[in-house]
């Protein structure tokens, strides 16, 4: 659990944040090294060239226009992977992950020694090398590296990202969400983590997750690599705030289903490829979405891959928005 009596605040030395998060910045700082330190560089600069920069350029080159005015970013089932809308949303001043992961202490009350560095190299092994974390791996690493929760995680990549960190908060006295200030300190970007399960029984009125959104304005939605969830029964509700909430929608073919969008009378465009996701996904098979790629060839490969089809030359997207809201009729005088 979050402890709300190490909130840190800036980077000054008596502080205590700037050496708690040495360690982290030495292990992600690009420079010459050897063990986990060295191989984790590698592997952050290896994640920029195959995903960060390729999708930052592409995000330029077709959002750019719908995104300025997306302030506020919310990525659900997207748990501690803070890299992939930094690079889509840069200029959101908000960004809100929800994850199954607890957030954990910080700092550590014992520091960031060579075991716990270990781990969260070993942890962070995957997602940089396939974009996405697995919940069930991730669940186990975090227990087997004494970090108990992803708050190491999310500050390395903003190390990684070159960005000042200011502030670390526990959104509440429950220790289920955690608030980052980070970037320009006269105009910082905010970064909320919520430990949720997001099934309709599971998910209160009243829970720090739903107080927080009710609380922001209109969403950008970014969901990739979601166990195609948003596909189940059981979520019912979170399709229902984002149909209600959503301005931009980009999300990978696991997130909301492409029947429903359609439904909803969305316009929808596609990007890259789309066939089939990978075997054990097979019965949430999109026969309509894998025709509706099939009947464009103008469509270009994307220069990365995302989600689940890491690899670009089968990697899609889809980027989506509601119809326009009709303006209600000036009273009259």
């Amino acid at each position: 659990m979050y402890q709300a009596d190490r909130s840190q605040t800036d980077l000054e030395p008596r502080s205590g944040l700037a050496e708690a998060l040495l360690p982290l910045r030495n292990l992600v700082r690009p420079s010459s090294g050897s063990g986990p330190a060295g191989e984790i560089r590698a592997l952050f600069a290896r994640f920029e060239s195959r995903y960060g920069e390729p999708a930052a350029l592409w995000a330029d080159s077709n959002l750019v226009a719908r995104r300025a005015t997306a302030k506020t970013v919310f990525y659900p089932f997207g748990g501690p992977d803070l890299l992939f809308p930094l690079h889509l949303f840069p200029h959101a001043r908000e960004y809100i992950l929800v994850g199954a992961e607890p957030c954990g202490a910080w700092p550590p009350a014992e520091g960031l020694d060579g075991f716990a560095l270990t781990g969260i190299a070993e942890i962070l092994r995957h997602y940089l090398d396939r974009s996405f974390f697995v919940t069930r791996d991730l669940r186990s690493q975090l227990t087997s590296s004494g970090m108990g929760g992803v708050l190491p995680l999310l500050i390395a990549q903003i190390a990684h990202a070159g960005l000042p960190l200011h502030r670390i908060d526990p959104v509440d006295g429950s220790g289920t969400g955690v608030s980052i200030l980070f970037g320009d300190q006269a105009a910082p970007m905010r970064l909320s983590y919520f430990q949720q399960d997001l099934r309709d029984d599971h998910w209160a009125q009243e829970s720090p997750l739903s107080r927080h959104l009710g609380a922001t304005h209109r969403l950008a939605t970014f969901v990739k690599s979601a166990s195609y969830l948003l596909h189940e029964a059981p979520f019912e509700r979170l399709r229902g705030l984002l149909r209600e909430r959503t301005d931009l929608l980009v999300q990978d073919p696991s997130g909301i289903p492409y029947s429903l969008l359609r439904a909803w009378g969305w316009h929808i465009e596609l990007h890259g490829r789309f066939v089939a996701d990978i075997p054990v996904f097979a019965k949430y098979h999109q026969s309509d979405l894998a025709a509706a790629y099939a009947e464009r060839d103008d469509l270009q490969a994307l220069p990365f891959g995302i989600g689940y089809l890491s690899d670009a030359a089968t990697s899609g997207l889809i980027v989506a928005t509601p119809p326009p809201q009709p303006m209600e009729a000036p009273c009259a005088s």
